[in-house]
């Protein structure tokens, strides 16, 4: 992995939560641990492990808490190359 996507990475804290601004298209990954995010109005739950990723969908803003001591790295979208 690209050591400065490490440098990058916030942690949490098990039991801890964060609101993270998630326009559609960015992603957040677990780097360690387990995460729950969820999305304003979106009534499903995504749970992500270590190497686990997910695009947001919806332009509202999200909730990142920690089922456990984890770390995430927050991408910017970027377009999809057309072949």
């Amino acid at each position: 992995m690209n050591n400065d996507l490490l440098l990058g990475a916030s942690r949490i804290g098990k039991g801890r939560v964060r609101r993270v601004a998630a326009p559609v298209g960015r992603r957040v990954e677990c780097l360690s641990g387990v995460l729950w995010v969820t999305q304003d109005g979106d009534r499903r739950d995504i749970i992500l492990e270590a190497g686990d990723a997910f695009d947001f969908d919806r332009a509202k803003g999200v909730l990142i808490s920690a089922l456990q001591d984890s770390s995430y790295l927050l991408l910017e979208s970027c377009a999809r190359a057309h072949h």
